[in-house]
């Protein structure tokens, strides 16, 4: 039970880890296609990579990947009959 756990727990990780690299490497990604200058691309790719650790560390210490993503993907219908207000 506990590798299922420690499986989900490193999904959500990558998750919040490839949020800041796919947007990074998409930039990074026209800036070479425009200029043609690789050391800027790895730059912003490697700001990319940081970042998403940063973040994904960030949300992990702060509230919880469990909880964070259950906040996300949760309905709006579910509040409603909670009774509870936004």
């Amino acid at each position: 039970m506990k590798i299922m756990v420690w499986f989900v727990r490193l999904l959500f990780w990558l998750q919040a880890f490839a949020g800041p690299v796919i947007l990074f490497g998409l930039i990074a990604f026209v800036v070479y296609n425009k200029t043609g200058n690789m050391n800027l691309a790895i730059i912003l790719l490697s700001i990319g990579f940081f970042a998403g650790i940063f973040l994904a560390e960030f949300i992990r210490r702060k509230f919880g990947l469990e909880n964070f993503f259950a906040r996300i993907y949760v309905p709006k219908d579910m509040d409603k009959k909670n009774g509870k207000k936004n």
